[in-house]
């Protein structure tokens, strides 16, 4: 009955599905989605620290400009 149309988008025709069937789909929506959002936090930590790197960088350089003159 769950139809993927691709990897990430699943179909899925509920109203002739018995109780465990749609138990099931559930549960692989729950497993989809907390894996969804711990791409999206692990993406935001790395976002995070990206830009905290370039303005420590930044910081260092205008005090390297300072310092030299």
């Amino acid at each position: 009955m769950i139809k993927p149309l691709e990897d990430k988008l699943i179909m899925c025709e509920y109203k002739g599905m018995k109780r465990k069937e749609l138990e099931e789909f559930a549960d692989r929506m729950r497993v989809d989605r907390n894996s969804f959002l711990t791409q999206v936090h692990t993406l935001e930590t790395e976002l995070y620290f990206c830009n905290r790197n370039k303005r420590v960088g930044e910081v260092v350089d205008e005090r390297t400009k300072v310092e030299t003159q």
